[in-house]
């Protein structure tokens, strides 16, 4: 199992946010005012800020105990860095895995 998965694809534009409130849910740490925001649509004057903070904040764990998170560029994310490779890890993020030798 790769740990990046594609969940939704910036064909959404400004409304990737809102699809992804309405259509994924059983994540833990957003608040419920953030996703009551993101739900009013791109008009709304806090929208990208409610969206920034869902996206620093969320988490989901799987069956296994792996936490994943989210990440946006374009394309939205969910990465579990317990399960990505080095090279899946350097690619998405575009730095070196940190080891603990360092």
């Amino acid at each position: 199992m790769s740990g990046i998965q594609i969940l939704l694809s910036d064909q959404h534009g400004v409304y990737l946010p809102l699809t992804f409130v309405r259509n994924f849910d059983g994540l833990d740490n957003i608040k419920r005012d953030d996703i009551d925001t993101v739900k009013l649509g791109p008009s709304e004057d806090r929208y990208w800020d409610a969206w920034t903070n869902i996206l620093d904040s969320a988490s989901f764990e799987d069956k296994s105990g792996n936490v994943w998170r989210l990440y946006q560029d374009g394309d939205l994310f969910s990465y579990c860095p317990e399960l990505m490779t080095d090279e899946e890890y350097e690619d998405f993020f575009d730095e070196a895995r940190a080891t603990e030798a360092e």
